[in-house]
């Protein structure tokens, strides 16, 4: 009889992580009985043996575990013995567990790489290669637990030599779900663009590189979707690229052989290097090296630029055959869009845009954005949280009941929570988009399902035409609860942050729009705030927006709206601005401010730093979200030796954005744009924590954070929590949420989830 008998459940990254076999291995160096299972998304786990030899099996089990683990609780039970006399892998219970995780997929491994590159090995050139440690996961299942028969790999029956690997328990593939091999894998085709195949499996691929090289334009099919490709350094190929996508300056990601290369042409400090070379993989936001010039058609008017490594095998292997030491590698969505993930419909939508295709044909069970990820103080903050990120779970710093918030409308995104978990799904879109909308749904059926949660009260956004607030009104009439965008922002900063539940702050939330309740457009925000409810302490001035929405894509009508009053209507017509109807369309616009006709208020932080790029000519039109600001940053950064400073004018808790922009103005013709630029910034970035900071002396709060997609401008976000902490108070930022919208499903999950419990 044995000492000793527990069983264990084990929660956490446990599924796709080869949790199984590893706990099959230490059991049995620890010459243990018993067995080992899924049940749901949890592992079970049943030891018989002495006490010494049980202990041993624990300490293995916190120190040895896989790499891409993780142990979120362990529970444990004394029981009677079972009278095992072997340890084996026994077959998973079917019933699905709440907050069950899934790790997320992961860049291809060093191991599999050897293998890869290896002629004497079997899976030599084989693009499908994985193990244990490595190879898609979210991307694949469609249910948990994870087994073979709940992925897109079911179509595929193991061959014997992949079927001896699986049931090894030596071998680095034991039960390694996605296993497969040229002989019964998926297979890769290399198509014109019409769908005619030209060469399949190994063919495939050196077409394919040729065809790079030949400066053709490729879509390819990836872990999550379709990218579009093509090298890097053959301008008249990106400008083509440019064109058939309709993207004339929106800057395309890169993706290099290998880090010496990258470092040919961008600065990389040691922080990104570290998480470019990780098992993640994301794009990482890199400053462009002055010595060395990025093409200026991949990132037009911008220092700096998305880069990534390789990691998928099709990658390793186009990199083996092409001579191009970096290729674009963008989504092939157009912008707002959901990735197309099927063959047919990738063919159908891009044959005007790509020369050719590479196929495959493994079903893509749930589509999936690259991570995008900027470091602002050598700090890394998401931009876009997705591939290799979801469906992780997020901390929280208290329990709550099953919610969810459904996002806000624009880089949307859906969270669930449950107890102290919160799962953000991937990156979705702009759901103002019909296909974005309907993709929305199918995120929220598929996504949970796979974390088994079924919410019990809703969250979304105040604004009451939002697709996404309109699918949470039908699908939950009674339980839905309409939280305002900006205190949804500051909610997720707390909770990223691991604030109390009793805790309040200063928050400063700085975007383009979000609907107030007073009815006007908001955007530009000082609130003290708790999770539940706030107060908003101050604002940037309320400035009209001459014909609305448009003034987002034509910053210059904002400079008459921001202007009109510091100086005279007749000095307004004289500014150069280049409106798409001229002179006409400045009287009209003029003439719409005067008589209040067809002009909405907002206090949009974004709508002014828009304006300053218009107005020192930095960029004139939107051709893509966050194009003007982000070109202003990148303006600044040259000017930032400057040492003028421009005043900011508060009164009664405001302020006032038309003074601002009428100091540059005013110097025009003095000072190159750059350091007019950086000043700007700078006074804008002052005035915000004065107003914060003037705030939290009124209120007595000693925590002041940043929010929104302003937040990712360095100049602006820096020159913040440097006032805020030089006049002593705490300054907290986002570390695993995104600051943008992307971050906004998450305050409202638990909005909802705390007014709902009340």
């Amino acid at each position: 009889m044995p000492e000793s008998c527990k069983k264990f459940m084990v929660e956490g990254i446990v599924q796709g992580v080869g949790f199984r076999p590893f706990i099959y291995r230490i059991a049995k160096k620890n010459e243990l009985c018993g067995y080992v299972k899924n049940t749901g998304g949890r592992v079970e786990i049943l030891v018989e043996g002495s006490k010494e030899h049980i202990s041993g099996f624990l300490h293995d089990l916190q120190f040895e575990k896989p790499a891409q683990s993780q142990i979120d609780r362990l529970d444990q039970d004394n029981i009677f013995s079972g009278n095992y006399t072997d340890f084996s892998i026994i077959k998973s219970n079917v019933a699905i567990t709440p907050n069950s995780t899934l790790v997320p997929d992961i860049g291809i491994c060093k191991s599999c790489i050897d293998e890869l590159t290896n002629s004497d090995n079997r899976r030599f050139g084989y693009p499908f290669i994985s193990c244990t440690e490595c190879g898609p996961r979210y991307t694949l299942v469609h249910a948990l637990p994870y087994d073979r028969q709940n992925t897109s790999m079911k179509m595929f029956r193991r061959c014997p030599a992949c079927d001896e690997e699986y049931t090894d328990p030596s071998d680095r593939r034991f039960h390694t779900q996605a296993i497969c091999c040229q002989e019964c894998g998926p297979e890769l085709i290399f198509t014109d663009n019409s769908g005619r195949v030209i060469s399949r499996k190994n063919g495939a691929i050196t077409d394919c590189a040729k065809a790079i090289d030949a400066g053709k334009i490729i879509a390819v099919k990836g872990y999550g979707g379709f990218h579009l490709l093509c090298d890097a350094f053959e301008g008249n190929v990106v400008e083509l690229l440019r064109t058939r996508l309709d993207r004339p300056q929106q800057p395309f990601a890169i993706m290099s052989r290998d880090i010496a290369a990258l470092k040919e042409f961008v600065s990389i400090n040691p922080e990104e290097e570290e998480l470019l070379k990780s098992s993640r993989r994301p794009i990482v936001i890199l400053n462009k090296k002055k010595q060395h010039e990025v093409p200026e058609e991949l990132a037009p008017g911008l220092h700096n630029i998305g880069a990534m490594l390789p990691y998928s095998g099709i990658h390793h292997l186009l990199f083996q055959h092409s001579s191009s030491p970096i290729l674009v590698m963008t989504s092939a969505n157009m912008p707002g869009l959901p990735m197309v993930t099927y063959n047919e419909i990738a063919l159908q939508k891009h044959s005007s845009i790509a020369d050719h295709f590479l196929l495959y044909n493994l079903k893509t069970e749930n589509r999936l954005d690259d991570s995008l990820i900027r470091f602002i103080a050598n700090k890394p903050v998401f931009i876009r949280r997705s591939r290799a990120y979801v469906p992780e779970s997020i901390k929280l710093p208290f329990e709550l009941k099953n919610s969810v918030g459904v996002g806000a409308e624009l880089n949307n995104t859906i969270t669930f929570v449950s107890g102290n978990k919160a799962y953000l799904s991937p990156y979705i879109g702009n759901t103002s988009h019909f296909e974005t909308a309907e993709s929305h749904a199918d995120v929220f059926s598929s996504f949970s399902d796979i974390i088994s949660i079924e919410p019990e009260n809703w969250g979304c956004d105040l604004h009451p035409q939002f697709n996404t607030t309109k699918f949470a009104m039908e699908q939950s009439a009674n339980t839905n609860i309409p939280v305002q965008h900006h205190h949804a922002h500051t909610v997720a900063l707390m909770a990223d942050a691991g604030l109390e539940r009793d805790a309040r702050i200063i928050g400063i939330a700085l975007d383009g729009t979000g609907y107030g309740p007073d009815g006007t457009v908001w955007g530009g925000e000082i609130i003290e705030s708790g999770y539940t409810n706030y107060d908003r302490c101050a604002h940037l001035k309320a400035q009209p927006m001459p014909g609305g929405d448009i003034c987002s894509y034509y910053p210059e009508r904002m400079i008459l709206a921001l202007l009109k009053g510091t100086i005279d209507d007749n000095e307004l017509l004289k500014l150069p601005l280049e409106l798409k109807h001229g002179l006409k369309e400045a009287r009209t616009v003029l003439s719409q401010l005067n008589k209040n006709i067809n002009v909405m208020m907002s206090s949009s932080a974004g709508r002014v730093l828009d304006s300053a790029s218009a107005l020192l000519g930095i960029c004139k039109y939107r051709s893509y979200q966050g194009e003007p600001a982000m070109k202003l940053e990148s303006a600044a950064r040259v000017g930032k030796e400057t040492k003028l400073e421009l005043p900011f004018v508060i009164k009664n808790n405001v302020l006032d954005t038309s003074m601002l922009l009428h100091e540059i103005y005013v110097l025009l013709e003095k000072y190159p744009i750059s350091q007019l630029a950086y000043a700007f910034e700078d006074a804008f970035a002052k005035g915000i924590s004065q107003l914060a900071i003037d705030s939290a002396g009124k209120t007595g709060i000693d925590i002041i954070g940043l929010t929104g997609g302003v937040a990712y401008n360095e100049h602006i976000n820096s020159r913040i929590q440097d006032e805020v902490q030089k006049a002593g108070f705490e300054f907290i930022s986002h570390k695993k949420v995104p600051c943008g919208d992307g971050g906004i499903s998450l305050g409202q999950a638990i909005v909802a989830g705390l007014k709902g419990s009340d």
